[in-house]
Order: C-alpha cells, then structure tokens, then sequence
C-alpha cells in the first residue's frame, strides 16, 4: 500500500510478440514491443493487404474463445 492506504493499480502487461489479440473487431498479431506502453500490430485490411499500427497496450485484449 501506498502512504495514503490506498492500492495503486498496476499497469498491464505487454502482451507477448507473436501473440493473437482482439483490436476492436479485428484479430492482430504483436509484432514487436514500442515505447510509452504502446505495441506494433500487424493486421488484414479488408483489401487482403496487410498493415503495422502502433496501439495502446490497454486497447488489445485477448481474443474470444473461437477465433472463426
């Protein structure tokens, strides 16, 4: 606990590179860890053209049960 008593809420965990995440509703895969608790992702566009984004740690979260 803090000097105030209060807990402090820890910051996520960078998800591990290669790992499949839920980005909105698109399913990425972290391409490599950036700065400022941010990753690079890698997604498809609906072209079938594929793109690197950098987004928020907080913003990816883990996909649902069954991927398709």
């Amino acid at each position: 606990m803090g000097r105030t008593g209060r807990t402090r809420c820890r910051a996520p965990a960078c998800p591990p590179i290669g790992a499949l995440m839920r980005y909105g509703e698109r399913t990425v895969r972290v391409i490599a860890e950036a700065s400022g608790q941010r990753v690079i992702i890698e997604s498809v566009g609906e072209d079938g053209r594929t793109f690197r984004s950098t987004v928020k740690w907080a913003n990816l979260a883990h996909p649902e049960r069954q991927l398709f």
